[in-house]
């Protein structure tokens, strides 16, 4: 697979980053980016630096303590979703120091398809999210979210779309776990040119 939507020049190029934290994956885009797709998100936290960007199971996700039940029920019955949102000071790398976080540079049209699609898995009510509760660290918050969880949908199948708008060579088929997600990440930013048609 080959990068789509190349930036043009430095000055269409910008960076997100893919945080790893174990068994789920988010992406993290610079507060200064979420334009008017995602501004809601300062309704809820302020202006922040950064926002994580996470999907999956509702009740896995939410739950305070993680059963068998729970979990049996999050792999093999299609379940509702939330949104795990945390405002963050610093750049992952420093605010998650035990997680693995990594830079992956796009293009600013990358960025606007990357803000549709991270917008559009929110769902909402009279045309505002729908806060549900504190989330897992932090200041971070759960909103119930579009699409159902399953075996073959999962949190890191989520991310894998994510960064799929942008124009990087990844696939979400089967891209059922963190490492998964990583090891693309990687491969993507291993093939990535920017400024294609600037001249050298």
């Amino acid at each position: 697979m080959k990068w789509d939507n190349l930036p043009a020049s430095k000055e269409h190029e910008t960076t997100i980053f893919v945080v790893n934290h174990g068994w789920h994956t988010g992406i993290v885009i610079e507060g200064s980016h979420i334009g008017s797709e995602l501004s809601f998100l300062e309704e809820h936290f302020g202006k922040s630096n950064y926002y994580e960007f996470g999907w999956g199971d509702r009740g896995f996700y939410e739950a305070k303590e993680i059963t068998s039940k729970i979990t049996m029920r999050a792999i093999f019955w299609p379940t509702q979703s939330v949104m795990h949102i945390e405002s963050l000071p610093v750049e992952p790398q420093k605010y998650f120091p035990h997680s693995g976080a990594i830079a992956v540079n796009i293009s600013t049209s990358g960025l606007a398809k990357l803000k549709s699609a991270l917008a559009a898995s929110f769902k909402r009510e009279n045309g505002h999210v729908v806060r549900t509760k504190n989330g897992l660290y932090g200041t971070s918050l759960f909103f119930e979210g579009v699409g159902k969880y399953s075996i073959t949908n999962t949190c890191n199948t989520w991310t894998a779309k994510m960064l799929k708008t942008t124009g990087a060579p990844v696939s979400s088929f089967l891209t059922l776990t963190a490492s998964s997600v990583m090891s693309q990440s990687e491969s993507a930013i291993s093939k990535y040119v920017c400024c294609p048609q600037e001249p050298h």
